[in-house]
């Protein structure tokens, strides 16, 4: 019953983001990636809500056991290096994806990263869990770069005349697998755990003058070390890829990129990104506490 009133609820929203009029009439990829992004959370609110419910004091002592198995609750933060490769930046003179022009190729250079996470392993199938996680990076675009091949007329020669900033917030959901060495009686799963992850995230770009929004898949692997059985230090590359970011209108340095007589124009390009992590984590077995 429960799921299924979660689903009414998903299809009424995606009802009411076809109809409203703060979503209808845009770019069709707006209105889709507006649709999916609600529809993704509030399946992961009413999962959250859910699982929360199911393991509320009141529920366990129906028959839920404090301690299930060895799976945990943890939430860390980290901090480390940002490294966004080499990017073509297509020229949609009409702002369309069909219809595209010039290209430029950007460099940037290696910047910082942030982020918080929480997740869980579960009791009955501890090597296995689900995390949540925000980040922020900043990496410095230098100018003035990005030569216009080929060249045409009335196209400026370069994309940026003086040096810009890519600010990227990403919110990620991973399924993520472990596996435990060094086991003893305190940590019990095993000291040392490599992991790998995967799963689908939701990005925004921001330049100086314009963003861009747009769906990402994220895969990662680590090495966690359990200092004690509630702290542990993990290292952790990511990498995520979105396609096809647009920015409309773009100003690098108060300089519109125009096309003939087109009114504005659209750069077009996909979105690698490299990050390398040093983080934290305090694990737990109860939510609610004892």
């Amino acid at each position: 019953m429960r799921q299924g009133l979660v689903i009414l609820v998903t299809i009424g929203l995606l009802a009411l983001g076809a109809k409203s009029p703060a979503l209808a009439g845009l770019h069709p990829k707006l209105d889709l990636q507006n649709i999916g992004g609600w529809s993704m959370a509030v399946e992961a609110l009413s999962f959250a809500g859910y699982y929360m419910y199911k393991n509320s004091p009141a529920q366990r002592v129906r028959g839920y056991a404090e301690n299930l198995g060895p799976g945990e609750w943890y939430l860390a933060g980290y901090l480390g290096y940002s490294y966004l490769p080499p990017m073509d930046w297509k020229i949609a003179p009409n702002g369309t994806i069909n219809e595209l022009g010039p290209s430029a190729k950007m460099f940037y250079r290696p910047g910082v990263q942030g982020g918080l996470k929480f997740g869980r392993y579960f009791d009955c199938l501890p090597w296995f869990g689900v995390e949540g996680e925000t980040n922020l990076s900043r990496n410095v675009i230098p100018g003035p770069q990005g030569k216009v091949l080929p060249v045409l007329p009335g196209l400026p020669s370069r994309v940026l005349s003086g040096k810009d900033y890519f600010l990227v917030w990403g919110m990620q959901t991973n399924l993520v697998a472990r596996y435990g060495f060094l086991k003893d009686k305190e940590v019990n799963f095993g000291r040392l755990q490599p992991y790998v992850g995967i799963g689908p995230g939701w990005e925004v770009v921001y330049g100086t003058f314009d963003s861009s929004k747009n769906f990402a898949i994220e895969a990662m692997g680590g090495i966690r070390y359990m200092l004690t059985d509630k702290v542990s230090l993990f290292v952790e590359y990511k990498y995520s890829y979105q396609f096809n970011i647009e920015y409309q209108d773009v100003h690098f340095n108060q300089t519109t990129v125009k096309i003939g007589n087109s009114p504005n124009s659209t750069f077009i390009f996909n979105f690698p990104h490299h990050r390398f992590i040093l983080g934290i984590a305090y694990h737990f077995k109860n939510l609610y506490g004892n």
